[in-house]
């Protein structure tokens, strides 16, 4: 039977995958809460796991060991149609459909005018739309191909936004955005905080920081720092590149 709509506590417990065909995991261990309403960034260098571990959270495959739940609710469990309806996730690759702007931003149904509209400004991209040939009726193209990389990471922003998520994944969501661009993301992320969602934020660039409560560090698939933002990047500051696997550290608030 479908669960009801979320209050967006989201639980990683002890999470061990590996990728179907590789000998080893790229996720060992991995345990993190984060309440409703609150965002955690997951930060570290390449090939750390961030992205995996962000499918996962979205429920895009299995881990072999421990669980993510959502409200208690495991997520992978969960019926996708159901899932979905309180997901918003904007992948590091983002895809559009052939189709129009409002389609995409709806996921492809036809949807409420006045939340696609909303969910576009609440990405900051409803301005931009207009001015496109046909605004919110514009043909994009096969995979956006009329639209620039920054008008399409903002497009898919807004498509995860649409229907005011209980959780919102968000992988690298300025990898294709200029300044203003970034400005408008951060506004989105508060603002998606205020109505009460989850923001799980995987990123690189510090000036994404500014609305987070938690931070994740992960190195070579484990855990190398969880806590408050501000001691987290504080004590990142004072590490030197010592281990290749650095032991698991939980940092507490001052």
């Amino acid at each position: 039977m479908d669960l009801p709509r979320p209050k967006g506590d989201l639980t990683i417990e002890n999470v061990v995958y590996t990728p179907v065909g590789a000998r080893h995991p790229v996720l060992r261990n991995i345990s993190v809460s984060i309440e409703a309403g609150k965002a955690l960034a997951i930060i570290g260098p390449s090939a750390a796991g961030k992205s995996t571990l962000a499918r996962l959270i979205v429920g895009l495959g299995k881990p072999q060991h421990g669980s993510i739940r959502l409200d208690g609710a495991d997520v992978f469990s969960w019926s996708r149609e159901s899932f979905g309806r309180y997901v918003g996730y904007l992948p590091q690759d983002v895809e559009l459909f052939p189709g129009t702007v409002r389609e995409n931003i709806a996921r492809m149904e036809e949807g409420d005018p006045s939340e696609v509209v909303a969910a576009a400004k609440m990405a900051g991209v409803h301005e931009m739309i207009l001015r496109l040939p046909n605004g919110y009726e514009t043909e994009i193209g096969d995979q956006g191909a009329i639209l620039s990389g920054g008008q399409r990471q903002r497009i898919g922003l807004a498509r995860a936004l649409y229907g005011n998520p209980a959780l919102l994944v968000l992988d690298e969501p300025n990898s294709s955005l200029d300044a203003r661009g970034e400005e408008a993301l951060n506004d989105a992320i508060a603002a998606a905080k205020a109505s009460g969602c989850t923001v799980v934020l995987v990123a690189h660039r510090p000036t994404l920081m500014s609305h987070v409560d938690q931070v994740l560090v992960l190195n070579d698939g484990q855990v190398q720092l969880v806590g408050p933002r501000d001691a987290v990047l504080s004590e990142l500051r004072q590490l030197q590149p010592t281990a290749k696997k650095p032991p698991m550290r939980v940092v507490a608030a001052e």
